[in-house]
């Protein structure tokens, strides 16, 4: 008999919406070759998270979102500005920049004590899905159980989705010549401004449910597996957020049932699990696309 898989609903769909709101601009990193640009970002948001802890004293929504947008914007300046002042390529700097700002984030983390509020390192790489549950109130309406990171994961997920889609044509020109795109004025610097602010305010709002590893994997990863099978932006896009949704759920389910199929004590890390199985898709679907 099949052993059963108790799906945690929240945590699911957490997933998912963080997958949309990073996977879908990921898209546009990839083709500008600038992955690693995420990458950067969600290192970076980690001293933010711990200063907007630091300067309320509690895990304010409204703080820690702030803090940590501050400090993925500030990543991606700090790096324009190194790139200027030191003629060093991009990947360098951005390496110097992230790899910085998240050790100040750990030093932060295991000086100023806001590990007291389970803010820590292991919560930091590996989120927090297992700990989302849907616990209504009695007698409260249905709402009022749904967890606040799902809240804020729905709606970072649906902005995602409507820039991407009022500016496809613009981001896509921007992604294959930014020189051109600036000249012609189709893609000014302020929508590069602006795309930059989005998928960092994608990846703050993912950090906390999904962590730093698996918000770095569905950044690229999706992308990448689509990159390709696409014949356009648009196609990629939809491809690589179809693709992204049904390796996450593999993984998640992997993870959960560890000890049917692995003989662990408990279930594994799903963030990991999943971050494993789309980084093992990768080669994959370029291998398939190479035998095409």
């Amino acid at each position: 008999m099949m052993p059963s898989l108790a799906v945690d609903v929240p945590a699911l769909l957490a997933l998912l919406c963080a997958l949309v709101a990073c996977g879908t601009l990921g898209n546009f990193l990839v083709l500008r070759k600038e992955a690693m640009t995420g990458d950067a970002v969600a290192h970076a948001v980690l001293p933010g998270l711990v200063a907007g802890f630091l300067l309320t004293g509690t895990r304010s929504t409204l703080a820690m979102f702030v803090g940590a947008a501050c400090a993925g914007v500030l990543s991606i300046l700090l790096s324009g500005w190194a790139r200027r002042a030191t003629r060093l390529e991009a990947g360098a700097t951005l390496g110097v920049v992230f790899s910085g700002l998240f050790a100040l984030g750990v030093v932060l983390l295991e000086t100023q004590g806001a590990r007291q509020v389970d803010l820590d390192p292991e919560c930091v790489l590996f989120g927090s899905l297992e700990t989302l549950f849907y616990v209504p109130a009695s007698g409260a309406p249905w709402y009022t159980g749904v967890p606040r990171t799902l809240w804020t994961l729905a709606i970072a997920a649906l902005f995602t989705l409507i820039f991407a889609l009022l500016f496809l044509k613009e981001l896509a020109l921007l992604a294959f010549d930014p020189s051109a795109a600036r000249h012609l004025g189709v893609a000014p610097r302020w929508l590069e401004r602006a795309f930059l602010i989005v998928i960092s305010a994608s990846i703050v709002a993912s950090f906390e449910a999904v962590g730093s590893v698996l918000v770095i994997g569905i950044l690229a990863c999706p992308a990448l597996l689509a990159a390709p099978h696409a014949k356009s932006v648009a196609g990629q896009i939809t491809l690589s957020l179809v693709l992204g949704v049904a390796l996450s759920i593999l993984g998640y389910a992997i993870a959960a049932l560890s000890p049917q199929l692995f003989g662990t004590s408990t279930a594994l890390n799903s963030a990991g699990m999943i971050s494993l199985v789309l980084a093992l898709s990768v080669p994959l679907s370029h291998a398939m696309a190479r035998r095409a």
